[in-house]
């Protein structure tokens, strides 16, 4: 007989799987294949219901959280009656919530299962344990309520509760939670109900935090809240501005955010005051907020020469970020084009960022100043140099550079300047897209040049060109390359005849279903006849083995870039099993040498990982997602998709805290320090990605032997992950 740990990882293989070939089928499709893919499906969803009633602890959650990543309502029954009654009722929250993402059933018009689930929910909030408190309470934040009764019972209900726990302990355990779940609320349903005066007063409190009482991370959420409630004063405004505590950047962030903003409550001259204050701050998202500030608020009156300085700043983020500003603000000022001028001047090579904004910026300011520097820049040797020219181009509606530019050889250059031509020369630009779909191999650019092909009159050549390109990327086999065939066959249905039905036909059997319906729904229309659709699925990669789960979970993962500056990722193989394990495959076998943060995004995100250097260039396979409830916190590492279940190995790093991510997207890591991370510039490039073993090997057995005394429920591959976390504190 199989031991008991065998038991157990047998039943999370099956788990595993379940998740890893759960499919998006289309409802209302009934053809042999389909029907054997519900089929299959359907069976695969009856061992989970199983497993959720298993003896095991740990199986019966997992079994659980694979139930709600289905986003079926179907399955909100089932997952309710564990919210009722049983010993995993915190794991049942979390399905809960992530199953009533998925469309309203037709039996359920009036919401009643959203309203069960608050109502339970709210029942359990009576419990005395407070880490359980505070799961119901981010769930009961996160519920897609539809009325505002609904919106304003749920805010009732977290007050009501975080008054009621009156010893200290609790307290500093449980705000940052029912702030959270507050923040989200304001958020999401801010126009259904608005946060009440009396939830305002307490988050006030919460982020001036007069008697020492209040966590940072509590600080922080309720600051985020009382700015999506709209809830800002004075006094709460400068106590966030001006805190001095170490850890207290995202804090004085958010307050720069709120002098930005249209309610800001301070008269003009405080509010300069503490808009000077912040932009002097030594945090560089905090400087980034508060340029955003000024610009907004103060640059009209008080001119730009606090912008013009700031290009200046030591840190690039912060200087690309004023220049960036400098486009719009102080329009009669000579001493900013000048500038400008002067910073658009040809960079040299690896120092493109700075002259690469100023020249966009000086576009947009004066076109006439910016001809001589566009023109030196379109022949430069770094792409990235002559992207940003493409885009003053079409500022300038400079048609000459513009048909340059896309005819360059990279396709992301292509790719910025096809919509300007093609809006300025109409027609006239058909031979450029004829052959970019006959000859380009990048999707994104591919993609683009149908998309922009849109209501053209279809000349000699087009709709062959555009089967020619569908059949080349199809023969890829690619997951990833789902955008770029649906853009291709929404333009084949427009401009294409149905003498060419032949073509579409072998699409019916695609290996993307998705593919396969918008194909059968062309020929439909093209000859009046019903189609099925029979997709040939692939197969799926290899699932985690203990081995590989125990190994990824180790160590961290030491991302080293071409500027020899290291980034340090912890994986969450306890989150997300498949994310961390296809990172660390792809990682182990090279993948990510060599490749870039091609996109970087002040104060939101970096990303990284395509071989393309774009959003529609990745490994070919895509994996599903696995949200669970690891927030997008600063620092914390998520798998970049572009829809449900479309994870290409991209990657992104939070720069600050974004919890409007939450429960969007995978969050599979967390980098330990953010020091090199905020410093990442638009095209670093990873040298290599290695995994090191901790050199001391006494230190991290005795982690992990805390592990299996304070966390007996921790899975085995687990717990290298949780001895990291030891280390962390």
């Amino acid at each position: 007989m199989p031991s008991a740990q065998e038991a157990r990882w047998a039943a999370e293989l099956t788990i595993l799987a379940a998740e890893d070939n759960r499919l998006d089928l289309p409802a209302g499709l009934h053809t042999p294949v389909i029907d054997a893919l519900r089929a299959k499906q359907d069976e695969e969803m009856r061992v989970l219901l199983t497993l959720t009633r298993s003896s095991d602890a740990v199986v019966q959650k997992r079994a659980m959280r694979a139930l709600g990543r289905y986003e079926n309502r179907a399955f909100s029954a089932t997952l309710l009656q564990f919210l009722a009654t049983g010993p995993a009722r915190t794991e049942a929250a979390i399905a809960v919530v992530l199953s009533l993402r998925g469309d309203p059933l037709p039996i359920d018009r009036t919401g009643q299962q959203v309203q069960m689930a608050f109502e339970l929910l709210a029942q359990l909030g009576s419990t005395e344990n407070t880490a359980d408190l505070g799961t119901y309470a981010t769930a009961i934040g996160q519920l897609p309520y539809t009325r505002d009764i609904q919106v304003r019972a749920a805010e009732a209900f977290l007050l009501r509760q975080i008054q009621r726990v009156d010893s200290l302990q609790k307290l500093r355990a449980l705000d940052a939670d029912f702030a959270g779940a507050l923040e989200t609320l304001a958020r999401v349903h801010g126009r259904l109900s608005q946060l009440s005066p009396e939830t305002i007063e307490w988050l006030r409190r919460i982020v001036v935090n007069r008697r020492g009482l209040y966590t940072m991370s509590s600080r922080i959420a309720a600051m985020a809240a009382l700015i999506s409630g709209r809830g800002m004063d004075e006094d709460t405004l400068r106590v966030a501005a001006r805190e001095i505590d170490k850890d207290a950047a995202e804090l004085r962030r958010l307050a720069a955010v709120a002098l930005g903003g249209g309610g800001s409550p301070l008269v003009q001259t405080e509010r300069l005051d503490l808009i000077t204050t912040v932009m002097g701050d030594p945090a560089i998202v905090v400087r980034i907020d508060a340029l955003r500030a000024y610009a907004r608020q103060e640059a009209g009156a008080n001119g730009c020469l606090p912008l013009i300085e700031a290009t200046k700043d030591p840190d690039l983020p912060v200087a690309l970020m004023a220049l960036d500003l400098l486009a719009d603000q102080c329009r009669e000022d000579a001493n900013v084009t000048d500038r400008l001028v002067v910073e658009a001047r040809t960079p040299p090579p690896g120092e493109w960022h700075r002259a690469a904004h100023a020249l966009v910026s000086l576009a947009k300011r004066d076109p006439d100043r910016a001809k001589i520097p566009l023109g030196a820049d379109i022949p430069h040797e770094t792409w990235q140099v002559r992207m940003y020219a493409a885009r003053a181009a079409a500022i300038m509606n400079d048609v000459v550079a513009l048909e340059r530019l896309a005819v360059d050889a990279n396709p992301n250059v292509q790719e910025a300047a096809l919509p300007a031509l093609r809006k300025l020369k109409g027609a006239e630009s058909d031979p450029v897209f004829v052959d970019i779909l006959l000859r380009a191999t990048d999707y994104q650019l591919l993609r683009t040049a149908a998309r922009e092909l849109a209501g053209a009159a279809a000349p000699p050549g087009l709709s062959s060109a555009l089967l020619d390109a569908l059949r080349r990327v199809t023969a890829e086999k690619r997951d990833s390359s789902r955008d770029v065939r649906l853009a291709l066959l929404e333009r084949i249905d427009e401009l294409g005849e149905p003498d060419q039905a032949g073509h579409l036909v072998p699409l019916l059997q695609d290996f993307d279903i998705t593919v396969a319906m918008a194909a059968a729904a062309t020929l439909q229309k093209w000859t009046g006849k019903p189609m099925e659709i029979a997709p040939q699925l692939q197969p799926r990669p290899a699932l985690p083995g203990r081995g590989e789960l125990d190994e990824a979970g180790s160590v961290p993962a030491r991302v080293t870039l071409a500027s020899g500056r290291v980034i340090k990722i912890t994986l969450l193989t306890d989150v997300a099993p498949l994310a961390s394990v296809r990172f660390w495959r792809l990682a182990k076998e090279g993948y990510y040498n060599g490749l870039t943060f091609h996109r970087v995004v002040p104060n939101f995100v970096i990303q990284g990982g395509s071989p393309g250097a774009n959003e529609y260039s990745g490994d070919g396979r895509f994996v599903h997602d696995e949200i669970g409830d690891v927030g997008n916190s600063r620092g914390s590492v998520g798998l970049s998709t572009r829809g449900r279940d479309t994870g290409d190995a991209q990657f992104y790093i939070n720069l600050v805290d974004n919890p409007r991510l939450d429960s969007q997207y995978t969050v599979f890591g967390r980098v330990d320090k953010m020091d090199v991370v905020d410093l990442i510039a638009e095209g670093d490039r990873i040298d290599t990605i290695s995994f090191e073993k901790e050199k001391d090997e006494k230190q991290m057995a005795r982690r992990v032997l805390h592990c299996r005394s304070f966390y007996p429920g921790v899975l085995p591959w687990s717990l290298p992950a949780c001895a990291a976390g030891v280390a962390a504190r």
